[in-house]
């Protein structure tokens, strides 16, 4: 199969490649075996740059023979920007889910909230929900504070 891309449709695949890698492997230590297969047809990908004439937004790594993006196309593209924007949204939106999720089911149990109708839960911990969402609206992390662990008298 061939594909044929403009310059400006590769740049773009280049910022769709450098998204999906960042969300599989921004947080590993070590390469999973389970995503091998996206490794491998990036560096496929990477590897028309030149053809692409884009040769000055990936660099060969000769030690580990395997293309990156550098720092040209950090500079050039928007990605960076989407992605931490994607995960900004994602982290208010966490907090506020399992925050709310959590004071729901110290309020209602979890063995009673299992027996509710998922709308009758939905209801329920929507006042969770809005709380939270008002207060890291309005005051972002300012009034987040983590007890100290309790002291035992062992």
């Amino acid at each position: 199969m061939k594909i044929h891309f403009t310059k400006k449709e590769y740049q773009t695949l280049l910022d769709i490649l450098y998204m999906t890698d960042w969300v599989l492997h921004a947080h590993q230590e070590e390469a999973a075996v389970e995503s091998a297969h996206y490794r491998e047809l990036m560096q496929k990908i990477l590897a028309e740059a030149q053809a692409a004439g884009l040769e000055d937004l990936v660099d060969y790594k000769e030690s580990a023979q395997t293309y990156v993006l550098n720092r040209n196309f950090m500079e050039r593209s928007s990605a960076a920007q989407q992605m931490a924007a994607f995960e900004n949204a994602t982290f208010w939106e966490e907090l506020v889910e399992r925050l709310a999720r959590r004071d729901f089911l110290t309020e209602y149990g979890k063995e009673e909230a299992l027996k509710m109708p998922l709308t009758e839960r939905i209801e329920k911990e929507g006042p969770f929900l809005k709380h939270y969402d008002g207060e890291f609206g309005l005051n972002g992390l300012k009034n987040l504070y983590i007890c100290p662990p309790e002291k035992t008298n062992e």
